[in-house]
C-alpha cells in the first residue's frame, strides 16, 4: 500500500530532505533497495539516529524487507535503551556511522507479522513494547490521507523525534502516501538540541523559511511556539495530540493564525484514532474516528478493535482493546475523551472528577508549563503548578 503510492508520484518531486541530502520520489526505490541489501542477516533492526533522510530510508527498507524495526527514542535513558534491545531481541542497531551487531540472537517473542515495535516510556520507568503490523501501520496513514486530502501535506516538517510513532506514521508515512515532501532536519536545526530548553524561535524560523504547510506537535510544544508569536502564513494544518488539549488553547492558537486541530491516538492503534480537520472540526472534541477504526463504548470506556495491534512483547493480543480512556461519541460523530479510567478522583461528596480536564484548563494559561491535580476522598482537590514560562 505505502510503496505502491510512492511509485505513482511524480519522480522529479522531492520526497525527503534534510540539511545534508534530498531524495526524489524517482530515486526512493533505489535508495531503499540499497539499504535492504545491507540488512542481509539482520533479524531485528534497532534505529538510533537523529531525525534525517537516512532514518526514514532505513525504516522503509526494514518495512519492505519484512524485518521488525525498533526505533530507539533519543530521550531514553541508557537503562531503558538496554531494556528495549534485550526485550525485543534486537540483533543489529543502526548508529550514525555503522550498523552494529548486538550479539543478541533475536530470541524475544514477537507476534507473527510484527513490522514495528514501539516502546512507551512506561509509568514505572520500564518501557513497554507494543507490536504492530505493517498492514495496520499503512492503514492508519491511508486513513489520514483520506481524512485530510493531499494538499495539506505539501511540505511536512518532522518536529517530533522520528522514533515517536505519531511522527513516524502520521507524519512521514501519510505525507509520502499523499505525495508531499517530508522535511527531516536534525533536532538541533529546529531548536531541540537541548530538549529541556527548546528554542522555539529557531523552530518558527525554520518553518517560515521553508514555507512548511503541516506539522505535528504535543500541547507543550504548541504553547512554546505560541510564546514567540510566529508568523507562518503557509502553514495549513498543525495537528496537536499526546495529551488533552483545552478548547481555550485551540482558540488562542487560532487567533494567532495557527491552524491547530486536535486529535487522539494510542500506540496500540499505530498512533491516530481520530482527528479534527478543516472540513470536520469541533473544538473540544478529539475529532472524527478514522474510517478503518472500529470503536465502541463499554461502561464509558473507549474500546477499539484495531488490526494494527498484535500484542505486547511476550503476549499475543486477542479481541478488542480496552484503552482505559473514558469518553463518548456525540450525535455528530465526534469523539470526546474525558480522562483516564484509573485517574478518576472521588470527593467526599461522591462526585467523580477526571483531573485531565482541570489540568488542561490550567495548561491553557501561557504562564503555566505543567500542572497536576491530586487528592481523593476529600471535599476538594489540591493543585500544584510549576515551570513558568518567562514572559
Amino acid at each position: 500500500m505505502l510503496f505502491g503510492h510512492i511509485q505513482n508520484h511524480d519522480p522529479e518531486k522531492i520526497a525527503l530532505c534534510d540539511e545534508m541530502q534530498t531524495v526524489c520520489y524517482g530515486d526512493l526505490k533505489r535508495e531503499i533497495q540499497k539499504r535492504m541489501d545491507a540488512l542481509y542477516g539482520v533479524s531485528v533492526l534497532g534505529i538510533a539516529l537523529d531525525n534525517s533522510v537516512d532514518w526514514v530510508l532505513w525504516d522503509l527498507a526494514a518495512l519492505k524487507a519484512g524485518i521488525p524495526c525498533v526505533p530507539l527514542p533519543p530521550f531514553f535513558t541508557e537503562q531503558q535503551a538496554q531494556h528495549t534491545l534485550h526485550s525485543a531481541g534486537v540483533t543489529h542497531v543502526l548508529f550514525p556511522k555503522e550498523l552494529r551487531d548486538t550479539g543478541l540472537k533475536g530470541l524475544a517473542f514477537l507476534p507473527e507479522g510484527t513490522a514495528k515495535v514501539t516502546f512507551t516510556s512506561g509509568t514505572t520507568g520500564t518501557p513497554k513494547g507494543v507490536c504492530l503490523s505493517q498492514k495496520g501501520l499503512e492503514q492508519v496513514a491511508c486513513s489520514i490521507v483520506k481524512a485530510l486530502g493531499t494538499e495539506l501535506a505539501d511540505k511536512h516538517l518532522s518536529v517530533l523525534p522520528l522514533a515517536i510513532l505519531l511522527e513516524n506514521v502520521a507524519g512521514v508515512y501519510a505525507t509520502l502516501m499523499a505525495g508531499g515532501t517530508v522535511y527531516l532536519p536534525s533536532l538541533k536545526m529546529t531548536g531541540f538540541a537541548n530538549p529541556f530548553e527548546p528554542d522555539f524561535a529557531a523552530l518558527s524560523h525554520y518553518m517560515g523559511k521553508h514555507e512548511i504547510t503541516s506539522a505535528i506537535l504535543v500541547p507543550e510544544l504548541l504553547r512554546g511556539l505560541m510564546s514567540v508569536r510566529p508568523d507562518l502564513p503557509h502553514l495549513k494544518f498543525l495537528a496537536v495530540g499526546g495529551a488533552k488539549v483545552s478548547p481555550s488553547l485551540i482558540s488562542a492558537a487560532r487567533k494567532m493564525g495557527l491552524p491547530v486541530y486536535e486529535g487522539y491516538g494510542l500506540s496500540e492503534c499505530a498512533s491516530v484514532v481520530s482527528l479534527n480537520t478543516p472540513e470536520n472540526d469541533k473544538p473540544g472534541s478529539a475529532g472524527k474516528i478514522l474510517p478503518h477504526i472500529r470503536l465502541v463504548e463499554n461502561d464509558g470506556e473507549i474500546t477499539i478493535k484495531d488490526p494494527a495491534f498484535l500484542g505486547y512483547l511476550g503476549n499475543k493480543h486477542k479481541g478488542e482493546f480496552a484503552t482505559g480512556d473514558l469518553g463518548y461519541v456525540d450525535e455528530d460523530g465526534f469523539l470526546h475523551i474525558n480522562g483516564r479510567k484509573k485517574n478518576v478522583l472521588i470527593t467526599s461528596y461522591g462526585r467523580n472528577i477526571s483531573p485531565e480536564w482541570v489540568e488542561a484548563a490550567l495548561l491553557a494559561q501561557p504562564e503555566i508549563m505543567s500542572a497536576v491535580i491530586y487528592g481523593d476522598a476529600g471535599p476538594f482537590k489540591r493543585g500544584n503548578r510549576s515551570g513558568l514560562f518567562a514572559r
